[in-house]
């Protein structure tokens, strides 16, 4: 896999609970990406300790990139976002990629997602071409943590303010109904809110796979859950494995979401 060294260039608070780092250097010119706005790149903070996290802004001609960080208690990649300082290095590995990809002439886009889905929502909104129209829900912690997209899209945002924990409901919550006609839907955000929000998607509105796509970041239980996965790991591995031979991506996803469910995962 390749790896691409950059140096911290500057921190900027982006919101009390938000930090960007700018991150720069020579072999960044070669650190080519999807162009999609949620594209994500995997960043290295030790001997097997890395951590995906999305690209915000991309400037192939200064070198630059910029990665947000929501400081969250814990965390390695909080922590190191938190003590980084000009010339501080870090590496970069892999190719960034992404899902988010409506039809360009979808009359409607709706964008939801937790305070780690933001840096996409941001993106994406001020990519947005003219006469293009989006709706963002934004879930975060209090009003101080709302941000400010420009844009040349007609776009609107709801900001929803609710914890960590109280996040998932939040996303579950706006994404119930959507609008009529042939939009396309991005959610991102805490894992099994994503998860179920995929299956009600999918199952029960029964949209095409091109009418949406979910991501999930982070897991409110995130040690129940790993500790849950290694007591059944040598049952849900294989499984696993074997899906991998669905060449449908979300009769793939289908397919893990059951064998998890089954395990109680």
């Amino acid at each position: 896999m390749t790896a691409y060294r950059a140096t911290v260039l500057r921190t900027t608070a982006v919101t009390p609970l938000m930090l960007r780092v700018t991150l720069g250097g020579e072999e960044l010119r070669d650190y080519r990406g999807s162009g999609l706005p949620d594209e994500s790149c995997r960043l290295v903070f030790g001997p097997d300790t890395t951590r995906n996290y999305t690209i915000r802004r991309r400037d192939p001609v200064a070198a630059e990139i910029d990665i947000d960080f929501v400081l969250h208690d814990g965390g390695v990649a909080a922590a190191w976002a938190r003590a980084a300082r000009t010339g501080d290095g870090i590496t970069l590995s892999g190719a960034p990629a992404g899902k988010y990809a409506p039809a360009p002439d979808v009359p409607w886009r709706l964008l939801v997602g937790d305070a780690t889905a933001l840096p996409a929502i941001g993106r994406a909104i001020e990519e947005l071409p003219a006469g293009a129209s989006a709706h963002a829900v934004c879930v975060v912690d209090n009003p101080d943590e709302r941000q400010t997209f420009d844009s040349q899209g007609n776009v609107t945002v709801d900001w929803v303010y609710a914890s960590a924990r109280e996040a998932g409901d939040a996303l579950r919550q706006a994404t119930l109904t959507l609008p009529d006609g042939p939009g396309y839907t991005w959610v991102a955000g805490e894992a099994s809110a994503t998860r179920d929000i995929r299956r009600h998607l999918r199952h029960t509105l029964g949209l095409p796979a091109s009418r949406y796509d979910t991501v999930g970041y982070w897991r409110v239980d995130a040690e129940r859950w790993e500790r849950r996965y290694r007591e059944v790991a040598a049952v849900v591995d294989p499984r696993i494995a074997a899906a991998d031979a669905i060449t449908d991506d979300e009769q793939y996803f289908d397919a893990v979401d059951d064998i998890y469910a089954e395990v109680g995962l």
